[in-house]
């Protein structure tokens, strides 16, 4: 859907697997970010990959899980940005949410490897931008450079009262679908979102341009296959 050569703007950026897959098929990635932390280790990844490696690795094992949960309060704290960013890559790995600030611990066989993975890092075709305002809508809105499509893989669907814009202070945009979906009818901007498939997110968007995808990326119409839903306004 978004071809070879695009700008794209991505926002929600996070993990950032599925950007830096887009920006190694031609496409040119503007990965946005309004929250501090994660433009801090995607910077400093960016600039030395080997030191963010270095401090993950200084880190691990965590063999005591109560350890984990002090370093999930006080990694902040630290005044060194990669001492940060390399606590960041690895509470991410070892929270069953996949966030730095929160979750429960769960051990990952492969760290090891991915801490090996860190120190080999390099993206081409990629910027890193930091935004200052906190409401996504508004970023998108107030993009003033080149843009061909903006994707924003949002992730679960809530339209629960206690979910509906839930956000965490540090490493979780605020996410209100209400304002995302007013988004898709107002802006002359190309507009993608990724979530993960439900009936009530496929619901929410209905009469909108909708695809459901399944584990491998294929079209899919079954409940039983379907992982993800792409909607879009073009």
């Amino acid at each position: 859907m978004i071809p070879n050569g695009s700008i794209v703007h991505t926002f929600v950026f996070h993990g950032g697997t599925l950007e830096l897959e887009l920006s190694k098929t031609k496409r040119f990635i503007v990965s946005h970010t309004n929250k501090y932390a994660i433009y801090e280790f995607w910077q400093c990844l960016l600039n030395d990959p080997v030191r963010v490696a270095a401090v993950a690795d200084h880190f691990y094992p965590i063999d005591n899980k109560n350890i984990f949960y002090i370093l999930q309060k006080n990694w902040l704290k630290y005044p060194d940005p990669f001492v940060r960013s390399g606590m960041f890559f690895l509470l991410n790995r070892l929270s069953d949410t996949g966030y730095a600030t929160h979750g429960e611990f769960v051990d990952d066989p492969e760290i090891s490897s991915a801490i090996q993975n860190l120190k080999k890092f390099a993206a081409q075709n990629y910027h890193l931008q930091f935004d200052k305002d906190d409401n996504i809508v508004n970023c998108i809105q107030n993009i003033n450079t080149k843009c061909d499509y903006v994707f924003a893989p949002i992730g679960p669907f809530s339209m629960n009262l206690f979910e509906d814009g839930k956000e965490d202070t540090y490493v979780q945009s605020k996410i209100t679908h209400k304002d995302i979906r007013k988004l898709l009818d107002t802006t002359d901007k190309s507009v993608m979102l990724l979530y993960k498939y439900s009936k009530p997110a496929l619901e929410f968007y209905e009469g909108y341009n909708t695809t459901i995808v399944d584990q491998w990326g294929r079209t899919t119409k079954s409940d039983n296959f379907a992982k993800e839903l792409i909607v879009a306004n073009f």
